[in-house]
């Protein structure tokens, strides 16, 4: 009896029979492998799981509107995760906001490959709206910080103190 593997993002699950895998909700995006496949493939492009998907309406794509969430699914590779960003702004500029980008980093690919691409997407959104934050807030304090010392030094010049 064939066995079948799924991944949801990093993760896989399985082994798993075809009835098994019907209860699993995996989506046409999904990937999937079993030993004669290879490698993994994208769930509604196996030919012996189409059946799984005959009465599920195809994923909807995202409105046009917001390109923060577009649907980044035709091209096989999940949004942008924003990890490396939020780490370096976490280390380098407001620890806070970027620890909330990295939270939501790590949110964009497991929902990517477990076929929730607006979630994916979403999460892509926000790890770049908090690295950003983070970034900036780090960049005004470093400002404020040269302007405080410039301000103390002509203060010190004009008063004698470096006579």
């Amino acid at each position: 009896m064939k066995k079948y593997y799924y991944s949801a993002g990093l993760d896989k699950f399985g082994p798993f029979t075809l009835d098994e895998l019907k209860t699993k909700g995996i989506s046409r995006e999904t990937k999937i492998w079993f030993d004669e496949l290879g490698d993994w493939k994208v769930a509604g492009s196996v030919p012996e799981l189409k059946d799984l998907f005959k009465l599920m309406p195809p994923p909807v794509t995202s409105s046009m509107s917001n390109p923060d969430l577009l649907d980044h699914s035709s091209d096989n590779q999940p949004p942008k995760s924003w990890l490396i960003e939020s780490i370096l702004a976490t280390l380098f500029c407001c620890m806070p906001f970027g620890v909330a980008g990295i939270i939501f980093s790590s949110k964009v690919e497991s929902h990517f490959y477990a076929g929730r691409i607006a979630e994916a997407n979403r999460a892509s959104a926000d790890a770049k709206k908090w690295t950003m934050i983070s970034f900036w807030i780090g960049i005004a304090g470093v400002v404020l910080v040269i302007g405080f010392y410039a301000v103390v030094f002509i203060i010190a010049a004009s008063s004698g103190e470096f006579n």
